[in-house]
């Protein structure tokens, strides 16, 4: 592997732990705005919070520019079964036994909710904690309509659509190394994400249980062929500025406030990721703050985490709003339960990265140069 793709990209890494972070903001709204306590901030002033489901979008994208930066060499020279199995077994244990963990500790949390709690157990309690969608959970089919709506750890769905795309990322990599691949992998996967937001009723990408796998392979396929684009240097005297980077921001952020079309988006995150990619000035020296690299670092148990909060918030924000007698949470209260949320959300995901996740990646480590690469990854 070249050292070219070997060298590690900070400014990817804190942007993973802010994409994670804005992804919980979502989740905090839906879970006040659903449970009729209000929005966390009114949807008609912005779209800021709203669209943050799309981040998972840039997740993906990133998630093909990464595997590429880290795996392509390993299939330069064709399709070996020895370096699928090794590629493969490393994302296996990369995103599993966090997954497992998550995934068991809400059986338990719903088997103490039915066994003591059961009062507080609605009509959404009973289809998100349906046994039916277990097996599709257990075995990540969770974004291939396996069950026709979310189940258990919600945002594990997109775990699922991952890992069955890194099975045929193995023949994008291979592809990828031909002839005006690069091209065809961005305009085809964004040609897809076209084609796929059809299927939505309103127009949006917001396709998680049911398509959820087809939304992560055409994204992913869009990261591998920007990789490609950003390792032949396209672009780079203009996209390695700060003024650039800053402009893919305040663009992504005029989206997100404006409410434009969602197919907007993943351009957008195309150009952020290789912005902040080629870029070694300003911008790369903010993401290399030890808070962001931390949350970047932790930012997959944050993700996971912060699904396994929202169904125990869920669950009692009823109660909450009984006893409260609340129409709509006044803001001090919702800024204080969003506090709450985040602050929880990424206290567990510091003890899950130390002793879930990395441990995971320790039944990896017979083949220590793989572990050492995935870490990135």
């Amino acid at each position: 592997m070249s050292d070219h793709q070997a060298r590690y990209l900070p400014a990817l890494t804190a942007m993973r732990g802010i994409a994670a972070i804005w992804v919980m903001l979502f989740h905090i709204d839906v879970s006040l705005f659903y449970r009729d306590l209000g929005p966390l901030i009114p949807h008609e002033a912005t779209g800021l919070i709203t669209g943050g489901y799309m981040w998972v979008d840039f997740f993906f994208i990133l998630s093909g520019f990464v595997i590429t930066h880290v795996y392509a060499g390993h299939f330069a020279d064709g399709l070996r079964m020895g370096e699928a199995w090794r590629y493969l077994r490393a994302r296996f244990f990369r995103i599993y036994p966090l997954h497992l963990f998550t995934l068991l500790l809400l059986i338990v949390f719903w088997q103490f909710m039915e066994g003591f709690q059961a009062s507080n157990l609605d009509a959404s309690m009973k289809t998100y904690f349906d046994p039916a969608a277990l097996p599709s959970n257990f075995l990540l089919t969770n974004a291939m309509n396996q069950y026709v709506f979310l189940s258990w750890n919600i945002v594990s769905w997109s775990i699922g659509a991952e890992w069955w795309t890194y099975f045929i990322a193995i023949l994008i990599l291979f592809v990828a190394m031909r002839r005006f691949a690069a091209e065809l992998l961005v305009l085809g996967g964004f040609v897809g994400v076209c084609l796929l937001v059809q299927l939505h009723p309103e127009g949006k990408l917001d396709l998680t249980y049911n398509y959820g796998f087809y939304r992560c392979l055409f994204e992913f396929a869009m990261g591998v062929g920007i990789y490609k684009l950003y390792q032949r240097g396209v672009g780079k005297a203009l996209m390695a500025t700060d003024s650039f980077m800053m402009l893919m921001v305040a663009a992504v952020v005029a989206a997100f406030h404006f409410d434009l079309n969602d197919l907007l988006m993943p351009p957008l995150f195309a150009l952020m990721v290789m912005a902040a990619a080629y870029n070694r000035s300003g911008f790369e020296r903010v993401m290399k703050g030890r808070m962001l690299q931390y949350l970047g670092k932790i930012s997959y148990s944050i993700y996971l985490m912060h699904g396994v909060w929202f169904m125990v918030f869920w669950t009692y924000l009823p109660t909450f709003k009984n006893a409260g007698g609340f129409a709509d949470l006044p803001p001090l209260y919702a800024f204080a339960y969003a506090g709450l949320f985040i602050g929880v959300s990424i206290v567990s995901a510091a003890f899950t990265y130390r002793f879930v996740e990395v441990p995971g990646r320790v039944l990896f480590r017979r083949r220590p140069r793989a572990v050492a690469q995935t870490e990135k990854a």
